[in-house]
């Protein structure tokens, strides 16, 4: 269409012809055309009836002429456009370049990806979908690269690695209706507290530096500021009345930070531990329930008040969607219902901007903007949440570190990898709920401690982003261990989890459990209302750079010159999965010293002999593939040979024994019918770290103490392996298998007379003297432990009545998927049958049976009896002239062989015993095993010193 300005502002004269009825009235009229003339055209014009005239290419020639006169016009924009698009992609490939600009790498082809996937995410617009940071992968796979930018952290934080930290959150507020609050906070609401390491340890060492658990964590304040917190025994003080301290530290002034910032800010995890799993899939964490620390309702409301939210990130559902479609046909409507109740989290369709400042301009690293990161909303339906938003309670967001040139310095720049919804291996809600008897996850302070050991520990798993850069992966790098660095053992990718943080519910149902019909207890649009939007991460509560250390090791087959110290040739490497590298492992959680429950200053250091006679006993002739012996050893003592378990383990081969740190505190060491129960959550984190860890890789696991010995019955075993291999074989259903345990008692005639420190309990005698005339008794340090304990208080079958609570099972891992130290809590039956009912402490048969004492095994508990306990047992122990009934805390051995079909061949002669009545009955397998045991000893110390 022409332009307006094509059109002169007065009227064209048009010449033309007469019509024929003009020419028909009118003769004279002549044809008024005009004469060709030089650069004259002639137009043709026609006139209608109405003498109104038209002209045919009139229209098309004043477009022509338009165009011609507009054609300047349009060249100058089109070199002004082409001109600020060459400048715009010439300053984006300078800046996309300066990561890289004079770098060692450049000539491997780093660079061209780096601007292959950035220019990728230009034409993309940015979006936060399209985001690509595949180019760094590359990066990370060098050792030398990222020794640079470990060189750079040192430089600038005399640091390796990241430090760990958290942001503290104010807590939720909700309306007068009791409707969850948008959190509109900034980021100067945020507190920030650090947590590095020791300064006793080496400032390269890195948080991966250590075989096994993460050792770095801040979880308990250490016993040498319990003049200040309080003990863990017999404690008063409310957590809460000192959660800042606790967060930050007692000095203002103090570098290290404080030791745990859960108390501060209820929602952040108790994290115990945290690795990604063999194949790099995910990242998991073990995390524990701190609110089962005190639970003193007359002392402790406002930790119980204060920590409500741990029960919350337990009790989020999470289920498969097979369990859901399963509920939807056997229950009428359940999908309906069922899909409305989960806590489900989708993503808006539009992202956060960059209008808020969160960057410390101070900081030397530097954070690449070009990340725009997700705006995550609180759904009330499921199918409104997204795919992997359906049953989750935090974001990952995963990054990582590179160098960046500008201004001619080399800075550090973060990059973030990418974010992932977290998810649960089982619906705890569920589990919970099934439990005959349970009550709500969450009670009251009034009603106090609801001992649902279930609910204990729980763990949770971050999806590591799918991303790729040809035939590396960021899941392949981590399997690989590759992002760890061989030298110092610092990490180069971090994991920042941030809590969803909702309000705490308290109906048994839970929400979200199939074939539940929960009609007001719980409503989602009651509780936070339609979208509810999340803060971005950078203005939530969180955890922040957490490493990502290796995965899980496989430990290889014991080498065939390792054998030779072996007793009998055990073949310890046997195993008969096809797909696992182990048959049978065991878990150990020991100290150097420890106190038993409800003792303040008593310790007992005899966890080092115990160590090497449980691990040797159970590896040379108990026939276990591995053991895993998580060293909960007070890490604040010197540094010197015997501050571990370390000169223990390291007797054995690496493939038979491995030791994992674990220096988390037990948070609360009463005794278990103590008002403030005890609850040993170091203990129990470490288990379900074991299982974690190296379940996957084996068919059967049991978590053991030291002072416990498994002992076949029969002589056609020569250890518990192989009655284990029997079961496997003609046993299908069995998944898990009962020892029922009884305290065994010190035989009397094989202790020494008490010659230690004098004490108001203990008078010191010689040696040499009768330990019929001693005060107290103590071990003989040349017996084991086996021999010393084997008088076991009843006979077998042990009793059903009692002895069962404190019972000790070997379990499938792949069938038990939480084990509390003596129960196997939930298993995968939560799955396939999601409507059968649960018992608290038992599972029902065929998958779970007690081992029979007289036919197949049994444990031997040889739990230390101190010296103070023996104090005066002559008078305490009854004399068979004068038998009375009293408490006897040695053992007077009966002339019973438990095992033995003619007693009299183990009768002793005179002995200490012999004036008393008889309280205990030793084990002819006992007695057999016994030799084996010390030749076995003696060849691991010897083949150790050889060495």
């Amino acid at each position: 269409m022409p332009c307006a300005f094509c059109i002169p502002p007065y009227p064209i004269p048009i010449p033309h012809s007469p019509t024929r009825d003009e020419r028909m009235h009118y003769p004279s009229m002549k044809t008024n055309i005009t004469p060709p003339s030089s650069g004259l055209r002639v137009r043709r014009q026609t006139v209608n009836r109405n003498g109104v005239s038209h002209h045919p290419s009139l229209k098309r020639e004043l477009k022509e002429e338009c165009h011609i006169a507009l054609m300047p016009v349009f060249v100058i924009a089109a070199v002004w456009l082409l001109g600020c698009w060459v400048l715009i992609w010439a300053r984006m490939y300078q800046s996309f370049s300066e990561d890289l600009t004079n770098h060692p790498l450049s000539n491997l082809g780093n660079k061209r990806d780096i601007l292959s996937a950035r220019l990728r995410q230009f034409l993309d617009h940015g979006n936060t979908t399209n985001y690509d940071s595949s180019w760094v992968l590359k990066l990370l796979a060098e050792p030398d690269y990222m020794k640079q930018v470990q060189e750079l952290l040192m430089k600038d934080f005399q640091y390796p690695q990241l430090v760990l930290g958290a942001y503290l959150e104010p807590p939720l507020q909700t309306d007068e209706r009791g409707l969850l609050k948008l959190r509109t906070h900034g980021p100067e609401n945020l507190t920030y507290v650090s947590y590095s390491y020791k300064k006793s340890e080496s400032s390269t060492l890195g948080a991966c530096s250590q075989n096994g658990a993460q050792w770095t964590l801040p979880t308990f304040h250490p016993p040498g500021m319990d003049h200040h917190f309080e003990s863990n025994v017999f404690r008063k003080k409310n957590m809460f009345d000192i959660r800042w301290e606790l967060a930050s530290g007692v000095d203002s002034g103090n570098t290290n930070g404080g030791y745990c910032p859960v108390d501060a800010d209820p929602y952040l995890p108790w994290i115990h531990d945290v690795f990604p799993s063999r194949d790099g899939k995910f990242v998991e964490f073990i995390i524990s329930n701190k609110r089962r620390c005190n639970t003193d309702p007359k002392v402790f409301q406002s930790d119980l008040k204060n920590l409500e939210p741990q029960v919350a990130l337990v009790s989020v559902t999470v289920f498969v969607i097979c369990m859901l479609y399963l509920a939807s046909l056997l229950v009428a409507d359940a999908f309906t219902l069922i899909k409305m109740q989960p806590i489900p989290v989708k993503r808006a369709e539009y992202q956060w901007g960059n209008n808020i400042s969160i960057v410390n301009e101070k900081s030397p690293i530097s954070y690449d903007q070009s990340y725009q990161p997700s705006k995550y909303v609180l759904a009330t339906a499921l199918d409104a949440a997204a795919e992997d938003g359906k049953f989750t309670r935090f974001i990952c967001r995963f990054h990582t570190l590179i160098l960046s040139e500008k201004q001619n310095q080399t800075k550090l720049k973060q990059v973030i990898l990418g974010e992932s919804l977290s998810i649960y291996p089982y619906n705890p809600e569920h589990a919970n709920y099934i439990k005959r008897g349970s009550k709500p996850m969450l009670t009251s302070p009034e009603k106090g401690h609801d001992e649902q050991i279930w609910n204990s520990v729980y763990s949770i798993r971050c999806p590591v982003p799918e991303l790729k850069n040809g035939t590396v992966s960021l899941r392949s790098l981590i399997a690989s261990g590759k992002t760890i660095s061989q030298s110092n053992g610092a990490p180069s990718i971090y994991i920042d989890l941030i809590p969803i943080r909702t309000q705490v519910r308290t109906n048994k149902e839970g929400f979200g459990i199939p074939g539940i019909d929960i009609t007001s207890s719980f409503d989602p649009k009651h509780a936070w209302g339609e979208d509810h939007v999340l803060p971005r991460v950078e203005l939530s509560g969180r955890w922040a750079n957490i490493p990502v250390c290796m995965p899980p090791v496989e430990e290889q087959k014991l080498p065939l010159a390792y054998d030779s110290i072996m007793p009998n040739n055990v073949n310890i490497g046997e195993n008969t999965s096809s797909n696992k590298s182990h048959f049978l492992v065991g878990c150990v959680w020991a100290s150097r010293s420890f106190s038993t429950r409800g003792q303040t200053t008593a310790t007992d250091s005899s966890t080092f002999d115990r160590l090497l006679e449980f691990l040797t006993y159970h590896t040379a002739i108990a026939g276990f593939d591995h053991m895993y012996v998580y060293d909960n050893s007070d890490t604040s003592i010197e540094d010197n040979n015997t501050a571990s378990l370390a000169h223990i383990t390291n007797l054995f081969s690496s493939q038979l024994v491995t030791r994992i740190p674990w220096p988390h505190r037990i948070c609360n060491n009463n005794r278990p019918a103590h008002s403030n129960p005890g609850e040993r959550s170091s203990q129990y984190a470490a288990e379900a770290s074991c299982r974690a860890r190296y379940g996957p890789n084996t068919e059967w696991m049991i978590s053991m103490d030291v002072d416990e010995f498994l002992i076949p019955v029969s002589k056609k075993w020569q250890g518990i392996k192989e009655w284990l291999q029997h079961v496997t074989a003609t046993e299908k259903d069995t998944a898990i298998l009962s020892f029922f345990q009884t305290r065994a008692l010190p035989n009397i005639d094989l202790m020494l007379p008490y010659n230690g420190l004098a004490s108001k309990s203990c008078k010191v005698k010689s040696p040499k003297d009768a330990v019929l005339d001693a005060t107290c008794a103590m071990k003989n340090p040349n017996k084991t432990y086996m021999e010393t304990y084997n008088c076991e208080p009843t006979r077998h079958p042990k009793p059903q009545t009692w002895a069962w609570r404190a019972k000790k099972q070997i379990y499938k891992p792949s069938f038990v998927w939480n084990h509390f130290v003596h129960y196997s809590v939930v298993t995968r039956l939560v799955e396939d049958k999601p409507f059968d009912d649960s018992g608290r402490f038992q599972v029902k048969a065929p998958y779970e049976r007690r081992v029979n004492e007289l036919t197949e095994g049994f444990m031997l508990h040889t739990k230390t009896t101190s010296p103070e306990m023996t104090s005066n047992w002559q008078s305490q122990c009854p004399r068979k002239v004068s038998p009375t009934k009293s408490s006897c805390a040695v053992g007077i051995p009966s002339a019973e062989i438990l095992g033995a079909k003619e007693s009299s061949l183990y009768q002793d002669g005179i002995s200490a015993s012999a004036l008393y009545e008889a309280n205990c009955f030793r084990h002819s397998r006992v007695i057999e095993l016994i030799p084996r045991l010390e030749q076995a000893l003696r060849l691991v110390t010897n083949h150790h010193s050889m060495q």
